[in-house]
C-alpha cells in the first residue's frame, strides 16, 4: 500500500467522522450543526402536526434540507472511502483484515446515509424526544400523519434495495472466492450476504404496512 494511498484513506476516514456536518452547514446555511438541528426539531415538527396538511413547509423544511444536505455528503465521503480501500486491498498481501473490516464498515455508512437522503424526513424520527413522539402519535389520521407513513415506507423501500443490492454482490463475491478456494473469504462473504439479506426481508415487510412499523417505532 503506497503512502499516496494510505494518507488518502486516512483523510478520507477523518472526513467521513467531521466534514459532513461542516459542508451540510455551509452548503444549506440552515443550522449550525446536528445539536441546533435536534434542539429545533420538537418546535419544528408542533408546527407540522398543528397545520395537518402533510405539506413540509416552515422550520421542518430547514431542518430537512440540512439533514439531506448531511446524508448525501457523508454518503459521498464513505463511498469515496470504500473505493480508495478496494484499491487499497487490491494491493497488499498483508494486513488485509483491518482493511476488510473498514471497508465493511464504510459500506455500512454509505447504505446508511444513501437511505438517509432519499427519506430524510423520516430519517430525523431517530432524533425525537419522547414528547415529541408522543405528539406525532397524537396526530395519527390526520393528512400530516398519512404522509409521515408515505414517506416511512419510502424511507424502508431504500433499505430493501440498497440491502438487496449489498446481498446479491456479496453473494456473487462469495462464489467468486470460493471457486478460487479462499475458503475463509467465500465464508465471511456469504454470512455477510445472510445478513443483509435478513435485513432487506425485515424491511420488505414494513414496506408493505409501513403504519404500523410507524407507530411502533414512535412509541418505542
Amino acid at each position: 500500500m503506497t503512502r499516496t494511498l494510505t494518507l488518502t484513506t486516512a483523510a478520507l476516514t477523518a472526513s467521513v467522522v467531521l466534514a459532513p456536518e461542516l459542508l451540510a452547514s455551509l452548503l444549506v446555511g440552515d443550522y449550525a450543526g446536528v445539536g441546533a438541528l435536534r434542539d429545533a426539531l420538537p418546535a419544528a415538527f408542533e408546527e407540522h402536526w398543528r397545520a395537518g396538511d402533510g405539506a413540509v413547509t416552515g422550520e421542518l423544511a430547514g431542518a430537512v434540507r440540512y439533514w439531506a444536505a448531511f446524508h448525501v455528503v457523508k454518503a459521498l465521503l464513505a463511498g469515496a472511502l470504500l473505493g480508495a480501500l478496494v484499491v487499497a486491498l487490491g494491493r497488499v498481501r498483508r494486513g488485509r483484515v483491518p482493511l476488510l473490516a473498514l471497508a465493511a464498515l464504510a459500506a455500512v455508512v454509505l447504505i446508511a446515509n444513501v437511505q438517509g437522503a432519499v427519506a430524510p424526513l423520516s430519517s430525523l424520527l431517530s432524533m425525537l424526544s419522547s414528547g415529541a413522539a408522543d405528539a406525532a402519535l397524537a396526530s395519527a389520521g390526520t393528512p400530516a400523519f398519512s404522509a409521515l407513513v408515505r414517506d416511512f415506507a419510502i424511507y424502508h423501500l431504500a433499505m430493501v434495495v440498497l440491502a438487496g443490492g449489498a446481498t446479491l454482490a456479496l453473494a456473487w463475491l462469495a462464489l467468486r472466492a470460493g471457486h478460487r478456494g479462499r475458503r475463509a473469504a467465500a465464508g465471511a462473504a456469504a454470512g455477510a450476504a445472510v445478513l443483509l439479506g435478513v435485513v432487506a426481508l425485515a424491511n420488505v415487510t414494513t414496506v408493505a404496512d409501513p403504519e404500523p412499523a410507524l407507530v411502533g417505532f414512535l412509541r418505542g
